[in-house]
C-alpha cells in the first residue's frame, strides 16, 4: 500500500511541478523505466487537464469580467518571458520551456490561450515534450 502513495505522489508532482517529479522519483527508488513512466504519463495528464481547464477559464471570463478602468499593463520580467516566448518560438517554445522553467499548470493555459484552435496539434507537442523531458532528466538523473 506504501507504494501506490509513493506512485500517487510522483504522478502528482510530475502534473503540476514537473521538474521534481524525477527527482521524487530518485528519492523514492524507483528504476529508471519506473520513473520515465510515471513522470511521463503524470505530465501528459497534467497537460490534458489543464489545457481543457484553461480552455474553459478563457472561454468563461470574457462574457462576466469587462474591464471597468483601462489602465495600462504593467509588464513584469515574468510577463516579458512568457510573451518572448510564445512571440518567438510559438507553440513549441511553450512546449519545450513549459515542463521545465513555467510549470505544466501555467504553459497549458498559455498553449489554450493562443493555440486552442489547433488543439489536437497543441496536445501532441505538449506531450512530446513531456516525455523528452522525462527521459533527459530521468537519464542525467541515473547516469551522476
Amino acid at each position: 500500500m506504501d507504494a501506490w502513495y509513493e506512485i500517487i505522489s510522483v504522478f502528482l508532482m510530475s502534473a503540476i511541478k514537473f521538474f521534481a517529479g524525477p527527482l521524487l522519483a530518485k528519492t523514492f527508488g524507483f528504476g529508471y523505466l519506473q520513473t520515465i513512466f510515471i513522470t511521463s504519463l503524470g505530465g501528459i495528464v497534467g497537460v490534458f487537464v489543464f489545457f481543457n481547464l484553461g480552455a474553459r477559464i478563457v472561454r468563461f471570463f470574457p462574457n462576466f469580467f469587462k474591464p471597468i478602468n483601462k489602465k495600462r499593463k504593467i509588464f513584469t520580467k515574468k510577463n516579458k518571458f512568457f510573451v518572448t516566448i510564445i512571440r518567438d518560438y510559438g507553440l513549441f517554445g511553450i512546449a519545450i520551456f513549459s515542463p521545465i522553467l513555467i510549470s505544466i499548470p501555467v504553459g497549458s493555459f498559455l498553449a489554450a490561450r493562443f493555440f486552442e484552435k489547433h488543439k489536437k496539434m497543441t496536445l501532441i507537442v505538449m506531450s512530446m515534450a513531456v516525455v523528452l523531458w522525462s527521459v533527459s532528466i530521468s537519464t542525467f538523473l541515473f547516469l551522476f
